[in-house]
């Protein structure tokens, strides 16, 4: 027990300690890992370097590399602004146009970091022009990064499936990852079509100029020709090996490795130049995540030893079956507000799956869903990551930008979980 608070504990300076001092908390996580194991549980220092996810860490450098060539070329941009301007004079509907054009350009590679910079930029400048509801906007373009990253061969999709490949549902992990993609794409249009249907009343459409884009040019029709190839390759391949018995394509369909495919790819693009700069690409990798989720993941591993993640999983079996679904969602949601989906809710809660469903009788699917779309949901927190990339993309001051702050902290947060609770309330029934 003293073990598994301590962990507990670690956990929580990991995360306080560096929001208050700007530290990565993978670093903090890290370091508490090496004391904790080493000093408390008895570990070998070879056992602690052994926890180091090595596969999350090929996962998100691979991905990441290899779809930075089309951020790098503007090919997502480019698509982003076909999308808008095609639906120009709908202005009435325009939230529902970016939380599309986002999720699109999110699953086609720029994951959740670079949509919500790129589209939060663009929405807010629409939100200028027009009269369309900040917050409308704020909530399409972060739940569409989301929705979008969460695709199963993209970037929160592909490390979803690795987290979920480390616990006791590994044999599941393919389906909850579809799942997880599923809802996280249909849930929120409906929050987004609540929010226009509420305000349409007061709507009075803006003069909304936008000049129209330039098409594609060379490099990016085949960066686009190369996404697409990547993703049917990854997706169809395997799938085709489950329905036709053929013992090549079966060794094929075993073999296939997203990350290693994705670097494969990646070395195609820097063979054909499809990036102005080359060394830009390499700078887009997100290394502050890859810390972050390989420290957090080194505690996590330390924790399972402790047996902390067990003693968490009982406590949340404590509430009645029917409302533990509801509860995983609130308190990922809660816990998103102040920390990473990635780099700790979902290392933290994933392990717990399987304890949850075996003593709930809920199935794992659903618990899985619940977490994230919980997590997720508060996204637009004015000191989460995405709701601080709108914030300072609105070019609002003073008071301005206060109120601003007070709607997305204190209305769109608590719909954005609300909605999250009441969807993990009807799958109770579904999943």
């Amino acid at each position: 027990m003293f073990n598994a608070l301590l962990i507990i504990i670690a956990i929580v300076l990991s995360i306080g300690l560096g929001e208050k001092f700007n530290v990565n908390t993978g670093f903090i996580a890290a370091a508490f890992a090496y004391v904790i194991g080493c000093f408390v549980l008895g570990m070998k220092v070879s056992e602690v370097l052994a926890t180091w996810p090595t596969k999350l860490f090929m996962v998100i450098f691979a991905i990441s590399l290899f779809f930075n060539f089309a951020v790098c070329n503007g090919t997502l941009n480019k698509i982003a602004s076909m999308l808008l301007y095609k639906f120009r004079n709908q202005q009435l509907i325009l939230p529902l146009v970016l939380y599309f054009a986002t999720a699109l350009v999110s699953g086609m590679g720029a994951a959740f970091f670079t949509s919500v910079a790129v589209m939060g930029a663009v929405a807010m400048a629409l939100c200028h022009e027009s009269n369309i509801d900040r917050m409308q906007a704020s909530m399409a373009v972060t739940l569409g990064a989301l929705s979008g990253a969460n695709f199963m061969v993209s970037a929160h999709g592909v490390l979803f499936n690795a987290l979920l490949s480390q616990t006791d549902v590994a044999a599941q992990a393919g389906e909850i990852t579809q799942d997880i993609f599923i809802v996280s794409f249909i849930y929120p249009i409906f929050v987004i079509g609540y929010m226009i249907w509420a305000g349409h009343k007061n709507f009075v459409a803006g003069d909304l100029k936008m000049e129209k884009p330039e098409p594609f040019t060379p490099k990016q029709k085949t960066n686009l020709v190369l996404i697409l190839i990547f993703m049917l390759v990854v997706l169809v391949v395997p799938m085709l090996g489950q329905f036709i018995d053929n013992e090549t394509l079966d060794f094929v369909a075993d073999h296939i490795d997203v990350s290693f495919l994705a670097l494969i790819f990646a070395i195609v693009a820097y063979f054909l130049k499809l990036a102005p700069d080359s060394k830009e690409v390499m700078a887009k990798v997100p290394w502050d995540t890859i810390w972050l989720v390989g420290g957090v993941g080194m505690l996590i591993d330390v924790a399972v030893e402790a047996g902390a993640i067990d003693m968490l999983a009982s406590l949340i079996t404590t509430i009645p079956a029917p409302l533990v679904a509801v509860c995983v969602c609130a308190i990922a949601g809660i816990m998103s507000i102040f920390s990473s989906t990635l780099g700790v809710v979902a290392p933290l809660m994933f392990p717990m799956i399987a304890g949850i469903s075996a003593a709930s009788g809920l199935s794992a699917p659903l618990i899985g869903v619940s977490i994230i779309i919980g997590s997720q949901s508060t996204s637009v927190a004015p000191f989460s990551t995405g709701g601080s990339l709108i914030l300072g993309s609105s070019g609002l001051e003073g008071e301005e930008q206060n109120k601003f702050y007070n709607e997305l902290l204190f209305k769109a947060t608590p719909l954005g979980l609300v909605f999250a609770m009441v969807c993990s309330a009807l799958l109770t029934f579904i999943l």
